[in-house]
């Protein structure tokens, strides 16, 4: 899903920053393996990488979407 600079921005600079940016890494990480080691990993290595990317993902959004409401309430309450 994609979200606003604002709700990015909400969450980056709440106590959740520091584990969204440990996800940007961790996937970028995995993402950039994936691609460059792609033929040297077997199947059951790329679907361990591709599901953690998934669980990462759901991590990220689950965070994010808790600034979605934050900002709707900012947006009613300014």
């Amino acid at each position: 899903m994609n979200h606003s600079k604002r709700t990015i921005w909400l969450a980056v600079n709440s106590e959740h920053g520091d584990r969204l940016v440990e996800i940007t890494q961790e996937h970028t990480r995995l993402a950039r393996e994936l691609i460059v080691e792609r033929y040297r990993l077997s199947e059951l290595e790329i679907e361990i990488y591709k599901a953690r990317i998934e669980k990462l993902r759901l991590e990220r959004e689950n965070i994010l979407q808790q600034f979605v409401q934050t900002e709707a309430e900012l947006d009613e309450n300014p």
